[in-house]
């Protein structure tokens, strides 16, 4: 079964690793450089999973993660950042996420995280 997945990061270096990491796994991906355009996709488009960066400028990735939590509370979400200091204290106060990864990331935690969340996937 094909998931959608959007991928928001401010980054087109980020965005485009992850588009071309999942990809070829079978996802089909959107991507957005910002919060207001990952919205505008939101409303138009059903998707399986968020993967959104916390630090952006504009609209930070915290603001994008409660609206979408708010809006489509069976979404999973999973917060990508470069900064944290203290793992045991909420990413995002208020929201429960699937899962986070720390930049860098690789292919393989990616995926692996996916595969949790996503128990049903089919083995690449």
């Amino acid at each position: 079964m094909l998931k959608r997945l959007l991928i928001v990061d401010d980054e087109d270096l980020v965005r485009n690793y992850v588009r071309r990491a999942l990809a070829s796994r079978g996802w089909e991906i959107s991507e957005a450089a910002n919060g207001a355009a990952a919205l505008e996709l939101l409303a138009q488009k059903d998707f399986d999973a968020l993967i959104c960066d916390l630090k952006m400028p504009d609209m930070r990735g915290e603001e994008v993660i409660k609206k979408v939590r708010s809006l489509i509370p069976a979404m999973k979400i999973i917060a990508i950042t470069g900064s944290v200091s203290n793992i045991s204290t909420p990413l995002v106060p208020g929201v429960e996420l699937e899962g986070f990864l720390i930049k860098p990331f690789g292919i393989d935690e990616i995926r692996d995280l996916l595969k949790k969340i996503f128990k049903d996937l089919p083995r690449p």
